[in-house]
């Protein structure tokens, strides 16, 4: 596990620095699911509900999810 040091805390961060801290790190979270077999979840401008998300899957393609009331239920709404 990589352990993060910086000179400067978070919170005396601007947001450009902050990202520059934290994008790597992210970016190695979202590969490493990827390379488990699982998806990687986000939400965007097309998740017009809070309950809507972006899963996106090594293979490239995506899908448009809305959770249901049960854990782990969820409706493909669209699939680009």
């Amino acid at each position: 596990m990589a352990i993060l040091t910086a000179k400067k805390s978070v919170f005396d961060m601007d947001p450009e620095e902050f990202e520059m801290l934290v994008k790597p790190v992210a970016l190695k979270a979202k590969q490493d699911a990827l390379d488990s077999g699982a998806w990687f979840s986000y939400q965007n401008d097309l998740c017009i509900k809070p309950d809507m998300f972006i899963h996106e899957f090594k293979d490239g393609h995506k899908e448009l999810v809305q959770l249901g009331k049960e854990a782990g239920e969820y409706k493909v709404l669209k699939i680009f």
